[in-house]
């Protein structure tokens, strides 16, 4: 339940602020589609500008948004890092493997929800790396630098599937 919470309000500070350095084609508007796939594994590393953090979760969440954003959720008990990025700039590799381009970093301290300053984006120069999420020991992996310093995410995936949800924002 506190996952939903949290995942409902950060959304809506997300949509808020644009997801790229350059402003999108369209704003999203109310009953635009989003897609939510859950992951579970292990993750091996984060850092918030630059400083280690403890405690991440054993999920990661891609948001794909019908506005043609695409975010990487690592998660703690009482923040939320997002790796954004325009879905379009994204680039097959080959085998399975993927590179999205980011271009905003949002960090949410999920402690403070319902305060005006709980969430803030950053303009961000970075990208995320990743392979077959269905196969066990499949890494995620995501680093973007910013003026407050760098963002990085590593999780390992434990070969559950995916669990995918579409939902409407702005009901």
């Amino acid at each position: 339940m506190l996952l939903s919470l949290a995942v409902a309000l950060f959304l809506a500070v997300t949509l808020g602020v644009d997801a790229a350095q350059t402003k999108p084609k369209t704003k999203p508007r109310a009953g635009k589609i989003a897609q939510m796939v859950t992951i579970s594994g292990e993750c091996t590393k984060l850092t918030h500008a630059g400083h280690p953090v403890e405690g991440c979760k054993t999920i990661l969440v891609n948001m794909n948004y019908s506005t043609g954003v695409s975010g990487y959720w690592f998660m703690t008990g009482n923040s939320i890092l997002s790796f954004a990025g325009e879905s379009a700039r994204r680039i097959e590799q080959g085998s399975g493997n993927a590179v999205q381009s980011i271009e905003r970093v949002f960090l949410a301290d999920t402690s403070n929800i319902g305060q005006a300053d709980y969430a803030a984006a950053e303009a961000a120069l970075g990208f995320c790396r990743f392979g077959d999420v269905t196969r066990r020991g499949s890494m995620v992996e995501c680093v973007a630098h910013t003026q407050a310093g760098v963002y990085e995410g590593s999780f390992v995936t434990d070969g559950t599937p995916p669990k995918l949800d579409t939902f409407q924002i702005g009901q």
